[in-house]
């Protein structure tokens, strides 16, 4: 005798119709809960991306260092960037325990070091860049957010930070989406997640060799830009290598009817 309530979904359908219904049985038949799963790395992106609008709407009237102070003449327009900025943190950090979950995962991995690297150059950029501001009154920041949030005070700027760090994560997760979307079950599928450590180390090297040597400032650029490179065809190698070690341990475990090693590189 077949039950009355049963949550599976009608046989007998066709087009659009079968597919509305398809859809509603998945909602209905997942405990009575809705949930929406987004994109790996957006939750981190747009918390990152709303804090650093509240920032930009109290400190450059902008939505952007592009345009420093475009609505500073507008306190409606000042408004409207420091409500899309709550918006945007509040919807990044309801979502925001799955993109950390993601993050914990890549980091337990055999090549976890390395999906720390965005987020170490980001760290190193930001102290560089304290160094170069408070040991000599020649250097000038050029980002008018950045310089704004220095002489805003500490706490100003390690919120500044936290959105320039939950950026640079979200980002490394969403590469990574990226390249699993486009080169599934490829090394090639690191490419973007490279790309990104090489433009991310770009401006913590420029700055670095223009701490470091001072004499060189007009060859900072070009020595910035090979090592940029260097780093992501380095991080490349490294993760394309553990790919690489990890299907040939795949098959041999198949083979010999094991299960798979748990240090995999998605």
């Amino acid at each position: 005798m077949k039950s009355t309530d049963s949550t599976e979904p009608p046989r007998a359908c066709h087009g659009v119709k079968c597919l509305n219904l398809s859809i509603a049985y998945r909602i209905t038949s997942s405990e009575g809960k809705f949930t929406v799963r987004l994109p790996s790395g957006l939750s981190l992106l747009m918390a990152g991306s709303g804090l650093y609008w509240i920032l930009s709407s109290q400190l450059i009237a902008s939505f952007t260092v592009i345009t420093p102070g475009v609505f500073s003449s507008d306190p409606g327009a000042v408004l409207f960037v420091l409500i899309v900025g709550i918006m945007a943190t509040t919807v990044g950090l309801w979502n925001i325990n799955s993109d950390l979950d993601q993050m914990v995962s890549l980091l337990n991995r055999r090549e976890g070091y390395l999906y720390l690297v965005p987020l170490l150059l980001s760290s190193g950029d930001i102290a560089v860049t304290l160094i170069g501001l408070s040991g000599s009154g020649e250097i000038v920041e050029l980002n008018p957010l950045v310089a704004s949030a220095v002489k805003a005070g500490p706490t100003v700027f390690a919120a500044f930070t936290i959105s320039y760090l939950a950026l640079s994560a979200g980002l490394t997760l969403l590469m990574l989406h990226a390249g699993h979307f486009l080169f599934p079950s490829r090394p090639w599928r690191f490419l973007s997640f490279s790309f990104i450590c090489g433009a991310a180390s770009f401006g913590f090297l420029n700055n670095l060799i223009v701490l470091a040597f001072p004499e060189f400032f007009g060859y900072a650029a070009l020595g910035a830009f090979f090592g940029a490179f260097s780093l992501g065809s380095l991080v490349f190698e490294l993760l394309a290598k553990g790919d690489g070690r990890y299907s040939s341990l795949t098959a041999q475990n198949s083979q010999l009817g094991l299960t798979s090693p748990s240090f995999t590189s998605d």
